[in-house]
């Protein structure tokens, strides 16, 4: 039997537009979080009700940008916890991963606002360990207030103080 996680003091946050097929999976990797947040975009399909089925706090909000998502959501959501995690529908945080964040945010001797995390691309369920794609580094998990996020070439970015 795997020994479950933790509740872990971080908020996570996921924008959504019509996800149904990868919000399951998303929210479940993500359980070990005290609190979990979806933006969505006014989806025509399950995602929403999935999503709040479970337990995760659902706002709309009309889509611009992914960098003014992310920004109205850091905003406007009431977020209980100092560290956030910033997630895509599609992307999973692995048990491992999961460990590592409960231990950076429980140390009372942490003094970093955020953390690069190395993103892995899977392409047919298969990990692509090479061809330029490992590894991708991305900061995804932060101090809420310590950043915010802007365009830098064709994708978005956070950027922290």
């Amino acid at each position: 039997m795997i020994k479950q996680l933790a509740k872990t003091a971080v908020s996570v946050l996921v924008l959504t537009h019509n996800e149904e097929v990868n919000i399951v999976a998303c929210l479940e990797s993500v359980g070990w979080a005290s609190e979990v947040f979806v933006v969505d975009s006014f989806s025509t399909d399950k995602t929403v009700e999935l999503a709040e089925s479970l337990g995760a706090t659902v706002s709309q909000h009309e889509f611009e940008t992914c960098a003014a998502q992310w920004n109205w959501a850091l905003d406007n959501l009431p977020f209980a916890n100092d560290w956030v995690l910033v997630l895509d529908a599609d992307e999973r945080v692995p048990r491992s991963l999961a460990e590592e964040i409960a231990q950076a945010v429980t140390n009372p001797a942490q003094r970093y606002v955020g953390y690069w995390m190395k993103r892995r691309f899977f392409f047919g369920g298969k990990w692509l360990r090479r061809g330029g794609l490992y590894p991708t580094w991305i900061v995804r998990l932060f101090r809420h207030g310590a950043g915010r996020f802007g365009r830098h070439g064709i994708s978005e970015h956070l950027m922290l103080e």
